[in-house]
């Protein structure tokens, strides 16, 4: 079974794998093996402790648990799983990377140890990780049949949130609930052309901590203290584009161009323009999806991204049409086609395209 909040109604996957753990410590019915994925890596090393902290015991944690990371033979893992634990409540074996799940997996030792699934004793659970599975593969197809499956996929909106303050509340903080989500949008967590993930907030919420000398941490504070990494930068003009601010959005633009030698910039441009076009992408779907009744949590799962990213996306699109939202979409396809083929100057060309956006509607 696999468990993803990418389908409606569904919790995460990081609230099901505790209620999942904590009735098997309580029941003793574990399941044989396990699946962690997705594109969290930080909820899926999360697990991996949350999982062991439950089944290893510390003082024979050396007998009782084997990690593997650099490709293990199928032997090798046949042998771990094998082997009888001294005090946990089981032997845990945890198989680390993508050698048997990914799409060069070594497909013998994936072969095999898909056969011997079924077989594992009663005694061992195993634990395998990997981001991006091949869900083609038999593994990955006797994992569903045999064991469980999490996938860890960006943190909704209200669990997200939740974690944001949790951490302001351990460091004597407080914050406003939006302006911490504000924070984590801006830096381009959720979307899905961004690789910003929860290390990368983490250790940007830690820098805010640094900065604040306890009490309530403002809106300002956290804006001064917002990453200031060229995705961060690209979402924050995407935002300024689509609410109207002109003077911001080619400000964010002139800065990153001119920090980029000669050579770069014109790589700075396709970027920024590959992440509009995706940001039209979000707003053409969702408001044609908001238009047929899909409620914004039904639309924020169908389509795989951020609840609150897909709300502002469809607030900066409530004043378009959707002919209009179509016709944006293309002229910036049509834009990236002409700065790939030399046919226009790269600046010119976004300057122009979002000189565009602020036309009448």
């Amino acid at each position: 079974m696999a468990y993803t909040n990418r389908q409606e109604n569904r919790e995460h996957a990081f609230k099901t794998i505790r209620k999942v753990i904590e009735a098997a410590a309580v029941s003793g019915a574990w399941p044989h093996c396990v699946l962690l994925c997705g594109s969290e890596e930080f909820l899926i090393r999360w697990a991996e402790g949350y999982i062991r902290d439950r089944v290893v015991e510390p003082a024979t944690a050396a007998l009782d648990l084997s990690v593997f990371e650099d490709a293990p033979s199928y032997q090798d893992v046949y042998a771990a799983c094998e082997t009888l634990p001294m005090m946990s409540r089981k032997k845990l074996v945890l198989v680390r990377g993508e050698h048997l799940f990914g799409a060069q997996a070594g497909e013998s030792d994936a072969k095999l140890l898909a056969e011997y699934l079924p077989e594992l004793p009663d005694s061992t659970l195993l634990v395998m990780s990997c981001p991006k599975p091949n869900k083609l593969k038999a593994l990955y197809k006797a994992v569903s049949k045999s064991g469980l499956i999490f996938d860890f996929a960006p943190l909704d909106n209200a669990t997200l949130a939740g974690w944001m303050q949790k951490r302001m509340k351990d460091a004597g903080l407080s914050a406003d609930t939006g302006d911490l989500m504000d924070f984590a949008l801006d830096a381009g967590y959720g979307a899905r052309d961004s690789s910003y993930g929860l290390y990368d907030l983490e250790n940007d919420l830690r820098k805010v901590i640094a900065l604040s000398e306890g009490g309530r941490v403002t809106r300002e504070a956290l804006k001064a203290a917002a990453p200031r990494r060229a995705e961060s930068d690209a979402f924050a003009l995407i935002d300024s584009m689509f609410s109207g601010q002109r003077s911001r959005a080619y400000e964010i633009l002139a800065n990153n161009i001119s920090a980029e030698m000669p050579s770069q910039q014109t790589s700075v441009v396709l970027r920024f323009t590959g992440l509009i076009i995706s940001q039209l992408e979000i707003m053409l779907e969702g408001s044609e999806r908001k238009a047929e009744g899909q409620s914004l949590q039904r639309i924020a799962a169908e389509m795989g991204g951020s609840e609150y990213r897909l709300k502002k996306a469809l607030a900066a699109a409530s004043g378009r049409s959707l002919p209009r939202l179509r016709r944006d979409l293309f002229n910036a396809l049509q834009i990236e086609k002409d700065i790939k083929s030399g046919a226009m100057d790269p600046r010119m060309a976004i300057e122009l395209f979002m000189a565009g956006l602020w036309e009448a509607r």
